[in-house]
């Protein structure tokens, strides 16, 4: 009995290669390749006063880690999150989303936005309050995550 070596492992094999990508799909980055979030954009100011208030003291100087983390939060929300009056969201599932839509842009976890500051900034942004259900846990009432 002959044995077959490949010339890789299976999981190198099955990763997408950028050219396999539909058109419009975002290619990943390399590893170590993410952009310096200094480099990025220039500071919003109608987004720094929306979220300055609250997470930051009047007086702290924004990094430009705490920046893109606030930048992505907000492309999050505008993109994954909607309001509808007959649907309900687990909170833990916004959560985790908003984590790993993060962890995707950015290495590491989210150091600003904790998971009490994303509930306060989804119940301030949509005007709602947390239901806690019997089957589902918490909730927020009205909204749905868009995929």
């Amino acid at each position: 009995m002959s044995i077959t070596k490949s010339s890789g492992n299976g999981i190198a094999l099955m990763t997408p290669r950028p050219k396999h990508l539909p058109r419009g799909v975002d290619r990943p980055m390399s590893a170590g390749s993410f952009p310096a979030p200094a480099l990025m954009d220039p500071v919003n100011p109608e987004m720094m006063a929306r979220f300055g208030e609250k997470f930051l003291l009047v007086d702290t100087v924004v990094s430009p880690e705490e920046y893109h983390e606030l930048k992505v939060l907000e492309q999050f929300l505008d993109r994954h999150v909607r309001p509808v009056g007959i649907r309900d969201v687990q909170c833990m599932l916004l959560w985790s989303e908003w984590v790993r839509t993060f962890r995707r842009r950015t290495p590491g976890f989210p150091k600003l936005v904790r998971e009490n500051e994303f509930r306060s900034v989804i119940t301030d942004k949509f005007g709602i309050e947390i239901i806690h259900d019997n089957i589902r846990g918490p909730v927020y009432p009205g909204i749905r995550f868009v995929p």
